[in-house]
Protein backbone atom coordinates (compact mmCIF):
# COMPACT_ATOMS: atom_id res chain seq x y z
CA UNK A 1 0.00 0.00 0.00
CA UNK A 2 1.37 3.40 -0.98
CA UNK A 3 0.81 6.64 0.92
CA UNK A 4 1.07 10.14 -0.47
CA UNK A 5 3.83 12.40 0.82
CA UNK A 6 1.14 14.68 2.28
CA UNK A 7 -0.35 11.88 4.39
CA UNK A 8 3.12 10.82 5.50
CA UNK A 9 3.94 14.39 6.55
CA UNK A 10 0.71 14.63 8.55
CA UNK A 11 1.50 11.34 10.31
CA UNK A 12 4.96 12.55 11.23
CA UNK A 13 3.59 15.85 12.52
CA UNK A 14 1.05 14.03 14.73
CA UNK A 15 3.76 11.74 16.13
CA UNK A 16 6.04 14.68 16.90
CA UNK A 17 3.19 16.55 18.59
CA UNK A 18 2.40 13.55 20.84
CA UNK A 19 6.07 13.21 21.78
CA UNK A 20 6.23 16.94 22.57
CA UNK A 21 3.19 16.66 24.86
CA UNK A 22 4.71 13.67 26.63
CA UNK A 23 8.08 15.36 27.05
CA UNK A 24 6.70 18.59 28.49
CA UNK A 25 4.39 16.72 30.82
CA UNK A 26 7.18 14.49 32.12
CA UNK A 27 9.18 17.62 32.88
CA UNK A 28 6.34 19.15 34.87
CA UNK A 29 5.42 16.02 36.83
CA UNK A 30 9.02 15.36 37.87
CA UNK A 31 8.99 18.88 39.27
CA UNK A 32 5.54 18.86 40.87
CA UNK A 33 6.13 15.56 42.63
CA UNK A 34 8.97 17.08 44.63
CA UNK A 35 8.47 18.54 48.05
CA UNK A 36 11.46 20.85 47.82
CA UNK A 37 13.70 21.51 50.82
CA UNK A 38 13.09 25.10 51.99
CA UNK A 39 15.76 27.75 51.37
CA UNK A 40 18.15 25.41 49.62
CA UNK A 41 19.32 24.97 46.05
CA UNK A 42 19.21 21.31 45.10
CA UNK A 43 19.91 19.28 42.00
CA UNK A 44 17.14 16.80 41.21
CA UNK A 45 19.56 13.91 40.91
CA UNK A 46 20.97 14.54 44.38
CA UNK A 47 17.91 15.06 46.58
CA UNK A 48 18.60 13.40 49.95
CA UNK A 49 15.02 12.77 51.11
CA UNK A 50 12.68 13.80 48.29
CA UNK A 51 10.76 12.09 45.50
CA UNK A 52 11.52 12.28 41.82
CA UNK A 53 8.38 10.69 40.45
CA UNK A 54 7.99 10.26 36.71
CA UNK A 55 4.36 10.04 35.66
CA UNK A 56 3.30 9.46 32.06
CA UNK A 57 -0.21 10.70 31.35
CA UNK A 58 -1.91 8.97 28.42
CA UNK A 59 -3.47 11.29 25.83
CA UNK A 60 -5.61 8.66 24.14
CA UNK A 61 -9.27 8.01 24.95
CA UNK A 62 -8.71 4.41 26.00
CA UNK A 63 -11.55 2.99 28.06
CA UNK A 64 -10.85 0.06 30.34
CA UNK A 65 -13.86 -2.13 31.18
CA UNK A 66 -13.16 -4.40 34.13
CA UNK A 67 -15.08 -7.45 35.26
CA UNK A 68 -16.65 -7.29 38.73
CA UNK A 69 -19.08 -10.01 39.82
CA UNK A 70 -20.52 -8.12 42.80
CA UNK A 71 -22.28 -4.73 42.75
CA UNK A 72 -19.52 -2.98 44.68
CA UNK A 73 -16.00 -3.41 45.96
CA UNK A 74 -13.91 -1.90 48.74
CA UNK A 75 -10.21 -1.62 47.92
CA UNK A 76 -7.75 -0.90 50.75
CA UNK A 77 -5.36 1.98 50.17
CA UNK A 78 -1.91 1.71 51.65
CA UNK A 79 -0.56 5.11 52.57
CA UNK A 80 3.12 5.84 51.96
CA UNK A 81 3.81 9.47 52.74
CA UNK A 82 1.07 11.27 50.81
CA UNK A 83 0.87 8.63 48.10
CA UNK A 84 -1.74 5.86 48.15
CA UNK A 85 -0.97 2.34 46.95
CA UNK A 86 -3.26 -0.44 45.75
CA UNK A 87 -2.13 -4.07 45.96
CA UNK A 88 -2.47 -5.78 42.60
CA UNK A 89 -1.39 -8.71 40.46
CA UNK A 90 -0.33 -8.02 36.87
CA UNK A 91 0.35 -11.18 34.86
CA UNK A 92 2.92 -12.99 37.05
CA UNK A 93 3.88 -9.95 39.17
CA UNK A 94 2.45 -9.04 42.58
CA UNK A 95 3.03 -5.55 43.93
CA UNK A 96 1.55 -2.06 44.31
CA UNK A 97 -0.01 0.46 41.94
CA UNK A 98 -0.01 4.15 42.88
CA UNK A 99 -3.60 5.43 42.81
CA UNK A 100 -3.40 8.47 40.53
CA UNK A 101 -6.51 10.10 39.09
CA UNK A 102 -4.22 12.58 37.35
CA UNK A 103 -2.94 9.76 35.11
CA UNK A 104 -4.97 8.98 32.01
CA UNK A 105 -4.46 5.24 31.90
CA UNK A 106 -2.19 2.49 33.17
CA UNK A 107 1.56 3.10 33.53
CA UNK A 108 3.83 0.16 34.34
CA UNK A 109 7.32 -0.09 35.80
CA UNK A 110 9.38 -1.67 33.03
CA UNK A 111 11.70 -3.25 35.59
CA UNK A 112 9.06 -5.97 36.04
CA UNK A 113 7.72 -6.11 32.49
CA UNK A 114 10.91 -6.06 30.44
CA UNK A 115 9.97 -9.36 28.78
CA UNK A 116 6.69 -8.01 27.39
CA UNK A 117 6.44 -7.15 23.72
CA UNK A 118 7.16 -3.45 23.14
CA UNK A 119 4.75 -1.76 20.74
CA UNK A 120 6.52 1.59 20.61
CA UNK A 121 9.73 2.96 22.07
CA UNK A 122 11.08 6.51 22.28
CA UNK A 123 12.86 8.82 24.70
CA UNK A 124 11.77 11.82 26.74
CA UNK A 125 13.92 14.38 28.51
CA UNK A 126 13.26 15.51 32.08
CA UNK A 127 14.07 18.83 33.70
CA UNK A 128 17.08 17.24 35.36
CA UNK A 129 18.63 16.36 32.01
CA UNK A 130 17.98 12.62 32.25
CA UNK A 131 16.65 10.64 29.31
CA UNK A 132 13.75 8.33 30.12
CA UNK A 133 12.71 5.55 27.79
CA UNK A 134 8.93 5.39 27.28
CA UNK A 135 7.29 2.40 25.61
CA UNK A 136 3.86 0.86 25.09
CA UNK A 137 2.90 -2.74 25.69
CA UNK A 138 -0.09 -4.98 26.38
CA UNK A 139 -0.62 -7.09 29.49
CA UNK A 140 -2.85 -10.16 29.69
CA UNK A 141 -4.34 -9.79 33.17
CA UNK A 142 -4.65 -7.19 35.91
CA UNK A 143 -6.34 -8.22 39.15
CA UNK A 144 -7.17 -5.88 42.02
CA UNK A 145 -9.02 -8.00 44.55
CA UNK A 146 -12.26 -8.98 42.74
CA UNK A 147 -11.68 -6.38 40.01
CA UNK A 148 -10.29 -8.01 36.86
CA UNK A 149 -9.01 -6.57 33.58
CA UNK A 150 -7.85 -8.40 30.45
CA UNK A 151 -5.71 -7.39 27.46
CA UNK A 152 -4.79 -3.93 28.73
CA UNK A 153 -2.61 -1.50 26.84
CA UNK A 154 -0.16 0.34 29.10
CA UNK A 155 2.78 2.71 29.06
CA UNK A 156 6.15 1.37 30.19
CA UNK A 157 8.84 3.42 31.90
CA UNK A 158 11.43 3.11 34.66
CA UNK A 159 9.87 3.77 38.08
CA UNK A 160 12.74 2.30 40.07
CA UNK A 161 13.50 5.61 41.78
CA UNK A 162 10.07 5.55 43.46
CA UNK A 163 10.79 2.09 44.86
CA UNK A 164 14.19 3.20 46.12
CA UNK A 165 12.72 6.18 47.98
CA UNK A 166 9.60 4.45 49.30
CA UNK A 167 11.04 1.00 49.98
CA UNK A 168 8.05 -0.80 48.43
CA UNK A 169 7.50 -2.69 45.20
CA UNK A 170 5.83 -0.37 42.67
CA UNK A 171 4.33 -2.07 39.62
CA UNK A 172 3.03 1.19 38.17
CA UNK A 173 0.27 3.81 38.30
CA UNK A 174 -3.50 3.26 38.19
CA UNK A 175 -5.08 6.10 36.22
CA UNK A 176 -8.59 7.54 36.25
CA UNK A 177 -9.81 5.83 33.05
CA UNK A 178 -9.34 2.43 34.72
CA UNK A 179 -12.24 3.05 37.13
CA UNK A 180 -14.32 5.84 35.59
CA UNK A 181 -17.19 3.48 34.74
CA UNK A 182 -18.03 3.17 38.45
CA UNK A 183 -19.25 5.59 41.05
CA UNK A 184 -16.03 6.26 42.96
CA UNK A 185 -15.70 6.98 46.68
CA UNK A 186 -12.27 8.13 47.81
CA UNK A 187 -11.79 8.08 51.59
CA UNK A 188 -8.12 8.69 52.25
CA UNK A 189 -8.70 9.34 55.95
CA UNK A 190 -9.81 5.72 56.32
CA UNK A 191 -7.52 4.44 53.55
CA UNK A 192 -10.31 3.14 51.35
CA UNK A 193 -11.37 3.29 47.72
CA UNK A 194 -14.94 2.13 47.05
CA UNK A 195 -16.36 1.39 43.61
CA UNK A 196 -20.07 0.94 42.85
CA UNK A 197 -21.66 -0.33 39.66
CA UNK A 198 -23.97 2.26 38.11
CA UNK A 199 -26.55 2.28 35.32
CA UNK A 200 -26.66 4.62 32.33
CA UNK A 201 -28.23 7.35 34.46
CA UNK A 202 -25.46 7.12 37.03
CA UNK A 203 -27.61 5.46 39.71
CA UNK A 204 -26.16 2.58 41.70
CA UNK A 205 -27.51 -0.75 40.47
CA UNK A 206 -27.96 -1.88 44.06
CA UNK A 207 -30.10 0.71 45.86
CA UNK A 208 -29.12 -0.77 49.23
CA UNK A 209 -25.59 0.51 48.66
CA UNK A 210 -26.80 4.11 48.45
CA UNK A 211 -25.88 5.24 51.99
CA UNK A 212 -23.60 8.12 51.06
CA UNK A 213 -24.94 11.48 52.25
CA UNK A 214 -23.27 14.47 50.63
CA UNK A 215 -22.70 17.80 52.34
CA UNK A 216 -21.76 19.43 49.05
CA UNK A 217 -22.38 18.60 45.37
CA UNK A 218 -20.85 20.29 42.34
CA UNK A 219 -20.70 19.60 38.58
CA UNK A 220 -17.52 18.22 37.03
CA UNK A 221 -16.13 17.84 33.53
CA UNK A 222 -13.67 15.45 31.91
CA UNK A 223 -11.23 15.76 29.04
CA UNK A 224 -8.64 13.20 27.92
CA UNK A 225 -9.62 11.00 30.88
CA UNK A 226 -8.78 13.73 33.40
CA UNK A 227 -11.32 15.16 35.85
CA UNK A 228 -11.80 18.93 36.15
CA UNK A 229 -13.81 21.05 38.55
CA UNK A 230 -14.44 24.75 39.16
CA UNK A 231 -13.57 26.62 42.34
CA UNK A 232 -13.30 30.26 43.34
CA UNK A 233 -10.30 32.10 44.77
CA UNK A 234 -10.46 35.82 45.41
CA UNK A 235 -13.72 36.10 43.51
CA UNK A 236 -12.21 34.48 40.38
CA UNK A 237 -13.60 31.22 39.00
CA UNK A 238 -10.70 28.84 38.27
CA UNK A 239 -10.32 25.46 36.56
CA UNK A 240 -8.67 22.69 38.64
CA UNK A 241 -7.81 19.09 37.89
CA UNK A 242 -8.31 16.51 40.67
CA UNK A 243 -5.17 14.45 41.20
CA UNK A 244 -4.86 11.76 43.88
CA UNK A 245 -1.21 11.36 42.88
CA UNK A 246 -0.34 14.95 43.78
CA UNK A 247 1.13 15.31 47.26
CA UNK A 248 0.15 18.98 47.49
CA UNK A 249 -2.11 21.51 45.79
CA UNK A 250 -0.82 23.75 43.00
CA UNK A 251 -1.76 27.24 41.77
CA UNK A 252 -0.62 28.60 38.42
CA UNK A 253 1.92 31.39 38.64
CA UNK A 254 0.04 32.99 35.72
CA UNK A 255 -3.01 33.57 37.93
CA UNK A 256 -4.11 37.17 38.42
CA UNK A 257 -2.86 39.23 41.36
CA UNK A 258 -6.40 39.08 42.68
CA UNK A 259 -5.87 35.32 43.13
CA UNK A 260 -2.21 35.24 44.14
CA UNK A 261 -2.64 37.95 46.76
CA UNK A 262 -4.99 35.68 48.72
CA UNK A 263 -2.24 33.10 49.28
CA UNK A 264 -0.22 33.47 52.45
CA UNK A 265 3.37 32.72 51.41
CA UNK A 266 5.18 30.63 54.01
CA UNK A 267 8.52 29.92 52.39
CA UNK A 268 10.56 30.15 49.22
CA UNK A 269 12.72 27.42 47.73
CA UNK A 270 15.09 27.21 44.79
CA UNK A 271 15.00 24.38 42.26
CA UNK A 272 17.97 23.66 40.02
CA UNK A 273 17.34 21.93 36.72
CA UNK A 274 19.73 20.47 34.18
CA UNK A 275 21.29 23.85 33.43
CA UNK A 276 22.88 26.49 35.60
CA UNK A 277 19.72 28.54 36.12
CA UNK A 278 17.59 28.21 39.23
CA UNK A 279 13.84 28.71 39.49
CA UNK A 280 12.10 29.93 42.62
CA UNK A 281 9.25 27.93 44.11
CA UNK A 282 6.78 29.53 46.51
CA UNK A 283 4.91 27.61 49.18
CA UNK A 284 1.84 29.04 50.84
CA UNK A 285 -1.64 28.50 52.27
CA UNK A 286 -4.88 29.07 50.39
CA UNK A 287 -7.22 30.90 52.74
CA UNK A 288 -9.78 32.17 50.24
CA UNK A 289 -10.68 28.97 48.37
CA UNK A 290 -14.37 28.22 47.83
CA UNK A 291 -15.79 25.06 46.28
CA UNK A 292 -19.53 25.29 45.83
CA UNK A 293 -20.62 27.50 48.70
CA UNK A 294 -18.15 26.00 51.14
CA UNK A 295 -14.90 27.75 52.11
CA UNK A 296 -11.72 25.71 52.56
CA UNK A 297 -8.95 27.24 54.66
CA UNK A 298 -5.31 26.47 55.40
CA UNK A 299 -4.74 24.26 52.35
CA UNK A 300 -1.05 24.10 51.54
CA UNK A 301 -0.16 24.89 47.94
CA UNK A 302 2.78 25.72 45.74
CA UNK A 303 2.84 28.35 43.04
CA UNK A 304 4.40 27.38 39.72
CA UNK A 305 3.94 27.55 35.95
CA UNK A 306 1.30 25.11 34.64
CA UNK A 307 1.61 25.83 30.90
CA UNK A 308 3.15 22.44 30.10
CA UNK A 309 0.41 20.59 31.97
CA UNK A 310 -2.29 22.61 30.21
CA UNK A 311 -0.75 21.80 26.83
CA UNK A 312 -0.53 18.10 27.61
CA UNK A 313 -4.12 17.87 28.86
CA UNK A 314 -5.43 20.03 26.04
CA UNK A 315 -7.28 22.11 28.66
CA UNK A 316 -6.17 25.34 30.32
CA UNK A 317 -5.89 24.67 34.04
CA UNK A 318 -5.37 27.14 36.85
CA UNK A 319 -4.43 24.64 39.52
CA UNK A 320 -4.22 21.08 40.81
CA UNK A 321 -6.13 19.73 43.81
CA UNK A 322 -4.26 16.96 45.58
CA UNK A 323 -3.83 15.54 49.07
CA UNK A 324 -4.68 18.76 50.93
CA UNK A 325 -8.11 18.83 49.27
CA UNK A 326 -8.81 15.10 49.38
CA UNK A 327 -8.30 14.81 53.14
CA UNK A 328 -11.24 17.14 53.85
CA UNK A 329 -13.63 14.19 53.74
CA UNK A 330 -15.02 11.45 51.50
CA UNK A 331 -14.96 12.40 47.81
CA UNK A 332 -17.62 10.85 45.55
CA UNK A 333 -17.17 10.99 41.76
CA UNK A 334 -20.02 10.02 39.44
CA UNK A 335 -19.39 10.60 35.73
CA UNK A 336 -22.86 9.30 34.86
CA UNK A 337 -24.27 12.33 36.66
CA UNK A 338 -21.20 14.51 35.98
CA UNK A 339 -21.06 15.27 39.65
CA UNK A 340 -18.55 15.42 42.49
CA UNK A 341 -19.83 15.25 46.06
CA UNK A 342 -18.12 15.64 49.42
CA UNK A 343 -19.10 14.26 52.79
CA UNK A 344 -16.96 16.24 55.20
CA UNK A 345 -14.82 14.31 57.65
CA UNK A 346 -16.81 15.31 60.74
CA UNK A 347 -20.00 13.70 59.37
CA UNK A 348 -18.77 10.82 57.24
CA UNK A 349 -21.50 8.33 56.32
CA UNK A 350 -20.72 5.67 53.75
Amino acid sequence: MKFSSTKLSISIMKANKSLLYLTTLVCFIIFISLVVIPSQTIALNNKPNKENILIIRRLSNNYYEPVLQSDSITIPLRRVGRLFLIESRIDDQIGNLIFDTGAMGLVLNKIYFRNHLVIDDHSSSGVNGTISSVSNTTIDNLNISELKYKNIRADLTDLGHIENKRGVKILGLLGFSMIKGFEILIDINHSQLKLFKIDKKGDRVNARDNKFRADLMQPIETANNILFLKAIIGGKKLNFCLDTGSETNVISSRSSNQVLNTINITRRSSLQGSGSQNSDVLYGNMNNFTFGNHPFTEMETIITNLDALSDAYGVKIDGVLGYNFLNKGVICINLGKKQLSICFAKSVKI
